[in-house]
């Protein structure tokens, strides 16, 4: 079913009515320091664009990029587009700068919805601010090669699944079996996991494998995990009326 005008318009009061905002389910294991525990008091000021438009083809959808494998810090993942909040710059101020700069056009801003929460990324040192915004159809993407490997398009009705998915087997990157939930998700949510890898370094060679799991939406055969993943849950929530 698509996502009607009535559900998009719950974002903006939603954002704005001063309530506490739906606490994000999609936490990889090993959190603490990545998502979940404090950032620092030096850790950089980032912002991301969480932007929605209609599309004719595909309903509601919001933008993301695929980062270029060779980059240094979130190289082959799904990110919201985004960066660092520069001298004198707003959280929105800096959203909207960075989505020009990674998908070469501006976005035509209809409606400022308000900001999700804030995310630490402990990979980056990067606190994240999720700004919010109904835009116009940007038309054409020209991305910058650099920064982006590819635009994805995410249907806001894969958010739905985020919400109201049914127990089911979960996958990963490396094995089909049945996994138990965590206990941290709440009683009607059932995830699909990717399992990750990361190298251990000691005087600058690999020493270990690092091995978690985490919560993540499969959209075009792309994983979308991590901080990316906690902000979309989060706006899924509050689409569907979550608190």
């Amino acid at each position: 079913m698509p996502v009607s005008r009535t559900e998009i318009d719950r974002i903006s009061s939603r954002l704005c009515d001063g309530t506490p905002l739906p606490r994000p389910r999609w936490v990889p294991e090993l959190s603490y320091g990545r998502h979940r525990g404090p950032s620092r008091p030096q850790s950089r000021m980032a912002a991301v664009a969480v932007t929605l438009y209609h599309c004719p083809k595909q309903g509601w959808v919001i933008p993301l990029t695929l980062r270029p494998l060779n980059l240094q810090h979130h190289g082959g993942q799904v990110c919201l587009p985004g960066g660092h909040v520069e001298a004198g710059e707003t959280m929105f101020d800096a959203a909207f700068r960075e989505f020009r700069e990674e998908l070469g056009v501006d976005a035509k801003v209809k409606t400022i919805c308000g900001q999700l929460s804030p995310q630490f990324v402990y990979a980056s040192d990067n606190l994240v601010h999720p700004v919010v915004a109904l835009i116009e159809n940007p038309g054409p993407w020209d991305p910058d090669p650099v920064e982006v490997a590819q635009v994805i398009t995410l249907p806001l009705t894969q958010l739905k699944t985020m919400v109201f998915e049914p127990a089911a087997a979960h996958e990963s990157a490396d094995c089909s079996s049945s996994r138990q939930v965590p206990r941290f998700f709440d009683a009607n949510f059932r995830g699909r996991y990717v399992v990750m890898q990361r190298g251990v370094v000691a005087d600058k060679e690999e020493v270990d494998q690092l091995r978690f799991r985490a919560p993540a939406l499969t959209h075009q055969k792309h994983r979308i995990w991590g901080a990316t993943a906690l902000i979309l849950d989060q706006l899924a929530q509050v689409l569907h009326g979550k608190r």
